[in-house]
């Protein structure tokens, strides 16, 4: 069976034709993250225009690689939230298209489900159960899912960790986007070197991270002009932080589940020491730890096609009303 899988939601346009639900043929993903940089963040509009000029480019190229036509197509899925809402309509649009024209199947994907189902191609759960963690630029949520159900345990009380690791980074000077650029200069610096202290919530599977972004700023403005030669240490101490935060809210639910599967998703689980972390907690728990290879920690359409595919395995399947919802949460509530 031949998944077209479309992924529209921000500033990537990405298409993947996966076969047989664990075989990728092809992901093309064209980013217009360039053209965002001068402005430090994303911009709606540049988003949604760069999915439509570059869709069907995307598309084509998808199905080269892929060695495919589109007359090969069984399913197309595609996102329908959480997301920008005029990128989600360029995708969801060149998807009824599609499957209106071929007579196929149509299907919408929950962005955030997709993100964790990108650790299941070519390797099934070993257990129906499992607590997933995903982290990014717009989300930091911990879930449980059981018995096809989505539970959201926690999440963040106001920024994102991804959303965080833009706002220091620019703090700091480094530029956009700040996780990739903080990472790479934390490798080279003395993590102890500034305290930051967890914040109290009254959920312990709650996080924030505002407050640590405050706490940069106050430190970059003590610091002054040696901020240059501290930048090093002041990423390594603020990611040294986050990190140790997120990896223990995925300790404190795995003890309050007792569940021993644990996958992760989003842009920030490239982040070299929460994946360094979250695998020595995993060996100290014997738990199994899913997380994605780095081609699909970012928004692709691999996992895309991976969710759709499953949700038809399932006899899920949507209508040709399906609409965007940019706020979509977990588990479609």
């Amino acid at each position: 069976m031949i998944t077209l899988g479309i992924e529209t939601s921000c500033d990537e346009t990405s298409c993947a034709i996966l076969e047989n639900g664990d075989k990728i043929l092809s992901n093309i993903v064209s980013s217009s993250l360039e053209k965002h940089q001068p402005f430090g963040g994303i911009v709606p509009e540049i988003a949604s225009r760069h999915a439509l000029e570059n869709i069907n480019i995307v598309f084509q190229e998808a199905l080269k690689k892929a060695g495919v036509s589109i007359y090969d197509i069984d399913l197309v899925s595609v996102t329908y939230g959480p997301g920008l809402i005029g990128s989600l309509l360029v995708g969801i649009s060149f998807a009824k298209a599609l499957a209106y024209n071929r007579k196929v199947k149509l299907i919408g994907v929950n962005h955030l489900e997709a993100h964790l189902e990108a650790n299941l191609i070519g390797q099934p759960l070993q257990e129906n159960s499992y607590l997933g963690l995903i982290v990014s630029g717009g989300h930091t949520i911990l879930v449980l899912y059981r018995d096809g159900k989505f539970k959201k345990l926690g999440g963040t009380v106001d920024d994102a960790v991804g959303e965080a690791y833009d706002k220091v980074a620019k703090l700091i000077g480094l530029g956009y986007p700040g996780g990739p650029i903080i990472d790479k200069l934390a490798a080279n610096g003395n993590q102890k070197k500034f305290r930051f202290t967890k914040p109290k919530l009254d959920s312990e599977l709650d996080f924030s991270f505002s407050g640590i972004k405050t706490a940069v700023l106050h430190l970059v403005e003590d610091l002054g002009n040696e901020i240059h030669s501290d930048a090093g240490n002041l990423a390594a101490s603020f990611q040294y932080a986050v990190v140790g935060w997120l990896a223990e809210g995925v300790r404190r639910a795995c003890l309050q589940t007792r569940i021993k599967q644990v996958l992760v998703g989003g842009g920030v689980s490239a982040n070299s020491l929460l994946r360094s972390k979250l695998k020595e907690l995993a060996a100290e728990m014997e738990l199994t730890l899913y997380i994605p290879p780095m081609a699909l920690t970012n928004d692709n359409a691999a996992m895309i096609a991976k969710s759709g595919y499953e949700k038809h395995q399932n006899g899920v399947k949507s209508g040709f009303d399906l609409s965007a919802m940019p706020n979509l949460r977990i588990g479609g509530l």
